[in-house]
């Protein structure tokens, strides 16, 4: 692939999130936008919470063509946009935006980037009827929300209750969703792993949509009880730094398919790039891209 000349006319992508210096995403969206010969760049950009206000406005201003959030952003950007399509508006997290003349439309490519990415891992002719969720916080949502309009008969989420500003706000989310799938039956689970026990005997796909295991740190593996969970179950991670965490390793030594946050990251950035440029990307040039750089990554330390 031949480098293109960044210019005045270039037109500026980016993600944006604390943490970000491990994103992958630069990589996947730059090699595709110089394989097809666009001039377009894309950027890591970090920005917290607490900062979301000036950011938000400042993107308007700047005028860039559009970007992406990845924690913890995803839920506090909604309303500095003008339209949230589908799945944005039903879970209120946002993970891409799409600059057309001035005017933000926010998406949730994290949803349909799910579970294509388990469909994946999947015979084609297997039903996935019960979805298991580690954690509240937006992608929990985008998965919820994704299983539901799939079909999916019974969902399982588990959080820590005490947590007050994720479970209202997972509460609120509940009722826009079973507006629109009335037929979904949603329980709620305190952070317990024996209470866990008895809904992982039929569990079809296992997630963790928590920062639990981020960098390497956290004790996931230790509270799951793996031993409980269906031999059939698909685990699914939405970390990529490592690229298989200690949760899935440890699936996967139990014999469980796993689907890990570069599968996730290929899937959606595919959804993202088709938004942006109206290109289909294949999900495994995506993966291949990512994997091309982690190598080389590894070799120059």
């Amino acid at each position: 692939m031949e480098d293109q000349l960044v210019n005045a006319k270039t037109k500026i992508y980016a993600i944006l999130g604390d943490p970000i210096s491990h994103s992958m995403s630069p990589v996947i969206m730059n090699a595709s936008f110089c394989r097809f010969h666009l001039d377009c760049v894309f950027l890591a950009m970090k920005c917290g919470k607490e900062n979301a206000d000036c950011v938000m406005k400042a993107l308007r201003c700047i005028d860039l063509a559009g970007y992406v959030f990845t924690m913890p952003m995803k839920e506090v950007v909604r309303g500095y946009l003008d339209e949230l399509k589908d799945e944005a508006l039903l879970t209120g997290a946002v993970n891409c935006v799409q600059n057309k003349d001035g005017y933000l439309t926010g998406y949730n490519t994290d949803s349909m980037g799910f579970w294509t990415a388990v469909r994946e891992k999947c015979e084609p002719e297997r039903i996935i009827r019960k979805v298991f969720v580690m954690g509240m916080g937006g992608f929990a949502k985008a998965v919820v929300t994704q299983a539901a309009l799939q079909g999916v008969s019974e969902i399982v989420v588990a959080n820590r209750l005490w947590e007050t500003e994720f479970v209202k706000g997972f509460e609120d989310f509940l009722k826009r969703l079973t507006k629109r799938c009335p037929q979904i039956n949603i329980k709620l689970l305190d952070w317990d792993a024996e209470s866990w026990e008895p809904e992982l005997s039929d569990t079809d796909v296992v997630v963790n949509a928590t920062s639990n295991g981020l960098n390497g740190k956290g004790d996931l593996k230790e509270h799951f009880p793996y031993k409980a969970a269906a031999k059939e179950a698909i685990f699914f991670d939405a970390i990529y730094s490592p690229l298989k965490t200690e949760y899935l390793l440890e699936a996967e030594k139990q014999g469980h398919r796993i689907v890990n946050g570069l599968d996730l990251l290929a899937h959606q950035g595919t959804c993202s790039f088709k938004i942006w440029t109206g290109i289909t990307v294949s999900p495994d040039i995506m993966r291949r891209d990512a994997l091309e750089f982690m190598e080389r990554s590894q070799k120059e330390k």
